[in-house]
Parts: structure tokens; sequence; C-alpha cells
């Protein structure tokens, strides 16, 4: 007897964690939308059932990056009241460590170059973190265009190899420590 069968919903969820370090590293065009199938243990077809198209699969990976980002905001800002955007900058240098934010952000910029559904996306899903960090930090405007330069700055560096853990600031200074080494 074997054991119980995954429903829908958890392939699903199974398929979009493959999906989100496949498409960071391959890119919406160059994904195998075999080699996720092949990475949870169904068929091709059936990532094609869950999604219906490659393209809503990558788009499914963005909203999961926008939830993951969106719960490290409301976790950091419920654990340090007094200075959220701070501890929020922290969460998410924690969540971008292991690449596949950084890769999956920066292949789906690349590909809203192209694709205007993409590139609706990705804005829907910036507009939709700002909207949730400024309603959990009253940060003014100002402050709000820093903490997401330096969020970007903070992917860059990250897809760079830069340590990023002591935040963006001690990578710039150690990459421009390194710089007069060199």
């Amino acid at each position: 007897m074997g054991g119980r069968r995954s429903s829908a919903a958890e392939r699903r969820a199974q398929a979009t964690a493959a999906g989100m370090r496949m498409f960071a590293d391959h890119g919406l065009t160059m994904t195998a939308i075999q080699r996720v199938a092949d990475e949870i243990g169904v068929s091709q077809p059936y990532v094609f059932r869950l999604f219906g198209s490659k393209q809503a699969f990558f788009l499914a990976c963005l909203d999961e990056l926008e939830d993951r980002v969106r719960e490290v905001f409301r976790r950091a800002a419920a654990t340090s009241p007094d200075a959220p955007l701070k501890a929020m900058g922290a969460g998410f240098r924690e969540l971008v460590a292991d690449g596949v934010v950084t890769g999956l952000w920066l292949q789906a910029s690349a590909a809203a170059r192209a694709d205007e559904e993409v590139a609706a996306r990705c804005r829907a899903l910036i507009s939709g973190v700002l909207r949730e960090a400024g309603a959990l930090t009253g940060a003014a405007p100002d402050d709000m265009a820093r903490f997401v330069a330096n969020g970007a700055l903070v992917v860059m560096l990250q897809a760079l190899g830069v340590d990023v853990t002591g935040g963006s600031r001690a990578a710039v200074d150690a990459l421009r420590a390194e710089e007069a080494r060199s």
C-alpha cells in the first residue's frame, strides 16, 4: 500500500518552490518544466494542468515571492516596533541569502523587458510590497524610497556574491576596501 497522495494544492506549492529555484537559475524561457516535474515526482503535463501555462507558472512563482517578502516584513515589524524598517531590511537580507529570491527577481526583471504581463506583475509586486511596508511602518515617502533603493542594492550585491549579512553599508565598505587593495 502506498502513502497518502498529495492534493493539487500541495503539489502546486511544491511545484512553486521548485519553480522558483529553476526560474531563478535559468529564467522564464530556458527553464525546463520537465525538471520541475521530475523534482516533485509528477509528469510535465500535470505541472501544466496545475498552472495552465509556463508563463502562468512563472507568475505564480512571483506571487510566492511577494508573499514571502510580505511575511518577512510583517514578522519583522511585529518583533521590532521601534525600528521596523531596520528589522525589515535585516529580514530581507536573510530572505535573499540563498539566492533564490534574488535570482528570480533578476530573471523576472529581464523577462519584463519583452513581456508586458510579466512587467505588470513585477510592478504590482513592488507596489504591494511598498503598500505593506508603508502600512507597517508609517514611513515617509523619502524613507520608503531609500528603503526600496537599499533593497535593490542588496539584491544586486547578493547576486554578485557579496556578503550582505552585515547590511548593505558594510557590503559597500567591503567592496571599497577590496578595490583599494587592488
